[in-house]
């Protein structure tokens, strides 16, 4: 039986689907466990009797699905036999989608990147001829990566903008399908496919591998070109009602003037992001002011935040002077939020992770003017020590979420 049948759910009563099920229920015990089991533990979780257990056991070791791992050490008596999976039958394709760039792992259940490309060439687009060149660029994955369709669980997908990640559906870019943009996609290449919202993923990536595995409540900041928040609330990711929770960056907070690519003014992240940094980088470059960045980008009009952070790193005066000041509005706009929600912790997150204790001494500084005295003291604030492409990973993250896996 197919590894993406066996762990399909069925509304079906038969005995072939109740044995998938007691399967599928076996694979997910033994993907969450932590360490190999034996036939005791797993019918302590799974509840089901020892013949079913040894046969179902000895069919997924036909299938190399599961594998024999040793003997259990006792004081006396029989060793029993312990069992786990075999992880080179586990992966997912993950994919990142961002305005100008996409990236494509395969990730091993133990979350082992086996192959990965990124295409910096990419524009994102709401046209055909763009979704396009994502299934192509997917396709080539599959042919490139080594590892054999059938031991490739489906497709997470990472989409900067608004995701309804319920339906599947997007609403700022890869917007003209018919179907909601998941289900095209899986009809189209064949596996399942999920999507979310980039920056939820970088919140999944936060409470799997990150600082918030243990938090109940958590703010996770996604500050690189645009600006998003990712919420937790009870250990779960806040999506809200349609995949729209966490639009921090189209808070009413900021002062600035200056018209959003949602249509309105006043929006935070027309004063904290990476597109912010640009804008005002080139407003003090007219204002006279010289910059190590200027002798890098001759051209001003092509400087792309990513250089400012570089020479932020480097000591530039002008680059750290304006990371500052956007930390410390930052600041003050996440005190609000603080003292509506009394997170445990806040994680700075994105590409601004890299400007380390510059950015966020100045996020600190800015959270004194605003917040409560008691929710702050309580409040631990991090930069994110996740690698800068975690997006990937976190993307093939939610296909082994989904399926419970993890």
């Amino acid at each position: 039986m197919a590894l993406r049948t066996v762990l399909a759910d069925s509304d079906e009563v038969n005995n072939q689907t109740r044995q998938a099920k007691q399967k599928r229920k076996i694979i997910r015990t033994l993907s969450t466990s932590g360490g190999a089991l034996t036939i005791t533990d797993l019918q302590k979780q799974v509840k089901i009797s020892t013949p079913t257990m040894i046969k179902l056991l000895n069919e997924l070791i036909s299938e190399e699905l599961v594998v024999e791992e040793g003997k259990k050490e006792t004081d006396s008596g029989r060793k029993p036999t312990m069992y786990t999976l075999n992880i080179d039958k586990f992966y997912a394709l993950g994919v990142e989608i961002l305005l100008k760039r996409i990236s494509i792992s395969l990730v091993r259940l133990d979350q082992k990147v086996v192959f990965e490309k990124q295409y910096k060439d990419f524009r994102l687009e709401d046209t055909p001829e763009c979704l396009d060149m994502v299934m192509d660029h997917i396709r080539n994955a599959f042919d490139e990566c080594g590892v054999s369709k059938e031991n490739i669980l489906g497709i997470g997908i990472g989409l900067t903008g608004r995701v309804n990640s319920l339906t599947g559906e997007t609403f700022n870019y890869l917007t003209f399908t018919k179907v909601p943009l998941a289900r095209h996609l899986s009809s189209e290449l064949d596996f399942p496919v999920y999507i979310d919202n980039d920056t939820h993923l970088i919140g999944l990536a936060e409470q799997v591998f990150g600082q918030t595995k243990e938090a109940n409540y958590a703010l996770i900041l996604n500050v690189s070109r645009g600006l998003g928040m990712a919420i937790i609330a009870n250990k779960k990711i806040i999506t809200g009602g349609m995949g729209f929770a966490g639009e921090f960056g189209h808070m009413q907070m900021g002062n600035s003037d200056k018209l959003c690519i949602c249509g309105k003014r006043g929006c935070l992240g027309m004063e904290v992001s990476g597109y912010a940094l640009e804008e005002k980088f080139k407003e003090a470059v007219a204002r006279g002011e010289t910059s190590l960045v200027m002798e890098t980008c001759k051209d001003i009009d092509e400087i792309r935040y990513d250089d400012i952070l570089d020479c932020a790193e480097k000591g530039d005066q002008l680059s750290i002077s304006l990371l500052q000041s956007m930390g410390e509005t930052l600041g003050m706009s996440l005190g609000n939020i603080v003292n509506l929600f009394n997170p445990e912790i806040i994680i700075i997150g994105g590409k601004f992770a890299r400007a380390g204790y510059v950015f966020s001494d100045s996020i600190k500084t800015g959270m004194n003017k605003t917040t409560l005295t008691a929710p702050l003291r309580f409040l631990k604030i991090k930069t994110s020590k996740l690698d800068k492409d975690i997006g990937c990973r976190s993307a093939a993250t939610l296909v082994f979420r989904q399926l419970d896996l993890l």
